[in-house]
């Protein structure tokens, strides 16, 4: 079906225009959910609480309320507002004592009032050689009101004359203007929102609660500035105060035209942030400001004493942010000024933080919160590469392991880990096949101490040791495939050292198998000492002098010092596999303590001491 030029090609009158597309000029007029901050009943404290609120709808009364406000900021004698709202009739008012002129304007033939309330873009606000601090810029917002209320009232007097004035249906009717005499200058706004428009059928709990904090907002953005809600006062000392409700405690800082409080917050990054009374729920180039300062230098110190390169934005997820600061001639991202754009070189004003507040900032809960989150991020990392790395374990082949046959019978299976290739040979000779298994090291162990996990897991003889034993580091040792593991190492410190490191392994990441007594330590011969067909091993320098002590002809023996596995014989070798002598490795509360002593960077607490006389390796039945 054609359409006519007339049907496609339109123009609108302003009001029109504002009716057919509100969300330009209001912001959205449909419902809206979000949590937000709203005072608690009898307590001076404010509650995040979800909400379904009009948006537009409160930008309507925003309009008419900041228009006292900015002229309190031009005239000091303005210094007090009352607000009344009728919830059964819907009706809002908006009283201060401050009169607009009663004057005919010479060029445009109009009462001034009459100007102000009903024409789009008329105002005092277009002078840009005047530096202003209120936040009309457009002349537009108390005109929005009269368009979307069904009736609206202009009542003022400016010491001289009073004017009285209504509008109705969108501003699409008018009275004419009552002109009377009368001393006491004041302006009061009456309008009944047109709700139809908003689909409300009237004003709600959620949209009084939210009318009482934008009013509790602007008093404690101009504690000189008198605030009434329906007859009962709102007033604050101090932004502080302010701050206070939110969280505390709050450090604060001020100067002639800055106000800023930091708390400490622990659901990431919040900012409650004014503009010349205008709340900026965006934030924008004043929050970016102050949060630069703050974070700037606490990453310097952080950087310096704990030696941790945080990053800006992990820093302010643990900050709570209050501004209230004034702005000369600001600018907005849109007509409802939840973002301020101006660039700080722009701003007319300036504030640096002082070194006491930033101070007090870096010996607080923050950064004790935020070095913990550190170490959480770290975990959480470590973990999932840990995560990464454990899968691939599933497919490492471990090229020198001896399986035993029945391998993952955790009765009667053992795991026999020695030093080097030399035993190989000897243990497939002298192992029971079925039950048997052996996994030879390749030279000294690492240390995992102080290692990460996912450092420990990229070592190829770890992952091969893992892989034997059906061990996954994060894992509890439920598919361990050998039931006992037992650590043949050589008689000698250098072997005890290299048992040592075994244990650290073991017991950092499953301790669990010392308490079940699956880790045991297999004593291998130091010295042999032979006479024709007998032999005598020791296992220790100490057992030896004994026995020499009692000898009346120890030229007759033979003395062999076996340095290390290697040096084994074959009879020796069949002993050690067949008939070990073996003590079991268990764990106390001193447990991690002493490994944490033997294996820690900082050496202090073992020095003068030789690994091995220690009570890790000593054949008393325990660890510890």
């Amino acid at each position: 079906m054609a359409v006519s030029i007339e049907k496609k090609y339109q123009k609108l009158t302003d009001t029109e225009h504002v009716l057919l597309r509100p969300g330009m000029y209001v912001g959205s007029i449909k419902p809206h959910t979000e949590e937000v901050f709203l005072p608690m009943k009898g307590k001076d404290q404010f509650q995040l609480t979800e909400v379904t609120y009009n948006p537009g709808f409160l930008k309507l009364f925003d309009e008419i309320v900041s228009n006292s406000v900015d002229e309190h900021k031009r005239n000091a004698k303005l210094n007090k507002v009352k607000v009344d709202i009728d919830m059964a009739t819907g009706q809002i008012s908006i009283w201060d004592n401050g009169g607009i002129p009663v004057k005919i304007h010479k060029e445009y033939d109009e009462w001034v009032p009459e100007m102000i309330f009903s024409n789009l873009k008329a105002g005092s606000n277009f002078d840009d050689t005047e530096d202003r601090v209120v936040v009309g810029t457009n002349g537009v917002g108390s005109t929005l009101t009269n368009i979307f209320s069904k009736e609206f009232i202009i009542e003022t007097c400016d010491g001289k004359k009073q004017f009285i004035q209504t509008f109705k249906n969108n501003m699409s009717e008018r009275t004419k203007a009552k002109i009377t005499n009368k001393k006491t200058a004041f302006t009061k706004i009456t309008y009944l929102t047109d709700f139809k428009r908003f689909g409300l059928t009237g004003i709600n709990k959620n949209h009084y609660l939210m009318i009482t904090k934008r009013l509790i907002d602007i008093a404690a953005c101009n504690p000189t500035l008198k605030i009434f809600l329906n007859n009962k006062p709102i007033a604050f000392r101090t932004f502080k105060d302010y701050a206070s409700r939110y969280v505390t405690p709050v450090f604060y800082d001020q100067s002639e035209h800055w106000k800023i409080g930091i708390g400490h917050s622990t659901t990431g990054f919040k900012a409650i942030s004014f503009v010349n009374s205008v709340e900026t729920k965006d934030g924008g180039t004043h929050v970016n400001n102050i949060d630069w300062q703050i974070t700037s230098y606490l990453r310097e110190k952080i950087k310096k004493k704990y030696r941790v390169d945080v990053k800006p934005s992990e820093l302010r997820q643990h900050l709570y942010l209050f501004i209230n600061c004034t702005v000369i001639n600001p600018s907005f991202s849109s007509q409802t000024k939840e973002k301020l754009i101006t660039p700080p070189k722009d701003f007319g004003t300036s504030h640096v933080l002082s070194e006491k507040v930033l101070k007090q900032i870096l010996n607080s809960e923050i950064i004790q919160s935020v070095l913990d989150w550190i170490e959480r991020k770290k975990d959480a990392d470590e973990r999932a590469k840990l995560r990464k790395l454990n899968k691939g374990l599933d497919k490492t082949k471990v090229l020198k392991l001896i399986d035993a046959k029945k391998r993952g019978d955790r009765e009667k299976c053992t795991l026999a880990i020695f030093e080097g290739d030399s035993a190989s040979s000897a243990f497939r000779r002298y192992r029971e096949p079925q039950y048997q298994g052996a996994f030879p090291l390749r030279g000294k162990f690492i240390n995992v101490r102080e290692l990460a996990a996912s450092k420990v897991v990229q070592n190829k003889e770890v992952q091969s040791m893992m892989a034997a034993m059906g061990l996954k580091i994060g894992h509890e040792p439920k598919d361990l495939r050998y039931g006992k593991i037992l650590l043949y190492t050589d008689a000698d410190v250098d072997g005890n050292s290299i048992a040592a490191l075994l244990i650290n392994f073991l017991g950092k990441y499953w301790p669990e198998l010392f308490s079940e007594g699956r880790i045991l330590k297999v004593e291998t011969p130091l010295m042999v000492a032979k006479k024709g067909k007998e032999s005598l091993n020791f296992y220790s320098d100490d057992d030896y002098k004994v026995w020499e002590s009692k000898q009346r002809n120890l030229s007759s023996w033979s003395i062999e010092y076996k340095k290390g596995l290697a040096a084994l014989e074959d009879a020796e070798y069949k002993e050690i596999i067949r008939s070990p002598r073996t003590f079991t490795l268990t764990k106390d509360n001193g447990f991690n303590n002493t490994l944490d002593i033997w294996f820690s960077k900082d050496s202090t607490p073992r020095k003068g001491k030789i690994l091995g006389e220690d009570v890790i390796i000593k054949n008393d039945k325990s660890l510890f």
